[in-house]
């Protein structure tokens, strides 16, 4: 009964490993937000795509990356003056997809980087965190909302580099397309 019980155990250990896979989900995404920062306030508009790549759990859960580029953007001060802007951005992410059509993640950047089109070529750096939350229920993609919160702590330019006190928080509404293999 114990060797029955054994190769029993060893099988449910196996079987639970093939269900394990990698997780590809392209996605195209609107990002919408408002900034702060020590020179004035603004919103941002950017046309972001990306891709996460996971390694998938047993048990739902997905671990790897999130990585975005941002097509086009906008910085869009009180004060007037629009500036186009590119977003570059790399990530951890963990998430889970429920049973009940929705799924939900976590991020947090490990580089993140805008590009502001100017004459000095400013670039903001500093990280980020994220959560979001997707619908699964049509078939083959995923209709997510994203709560992005930047936080830039340094600058360059052609001018020189120093400290940036810029925060960024946004919402972004992307449709993804969740391939697991």
């Amino acid at each position: 009964m114990k060797k029955l019980l054994g190769m029993f155990a060893v099988m449910m250990a196996f079987a639970n490993v093939a269900n394990a896979g990698i997780l590809i989900e392209p996605y195209l995404g609107m990002e919408s937000g408002k900034y702060t920062s020590g020179t004035g306030d603004g919103k941002t508009e950017f046309t972001n795509m990306g891709v996460r790549v996971a390694y998938t759990l047993p048990v739902l859960v997905w671990i790897g990356a999130d990585a975005t580029i941002g097509m086009s953007g906008k910085y869009k001060p009180d004060s007037g003056g629009d500036v186009d802007a590119k977003r570059t951005s790399i990530g951890a992410v963990v998430g889970v997809d429920l049973p009940i059509l929705l799924r939900a993640w976590a991020g947090v950047g490990l580089s993140n980087e805008i590009k502001v089109d100017s004459a000095d070529n400013v670039k903001y750096k500093g990280g980020y965190t994220k959560f979001g939350i997707g619908f699964t229920g049509l078939p083959f993609v995923s209709l997510n909302l994203e709560l992005i919160k930047d936080d830039f702590k340094d600058f360059t330019s052609d001018l020189g580099s120093g400290d940036a006190d810029l925060k960024n928080d946004s919402y972004m509404f992307s449709v993804s397309l969740p391939l697991e293999f």
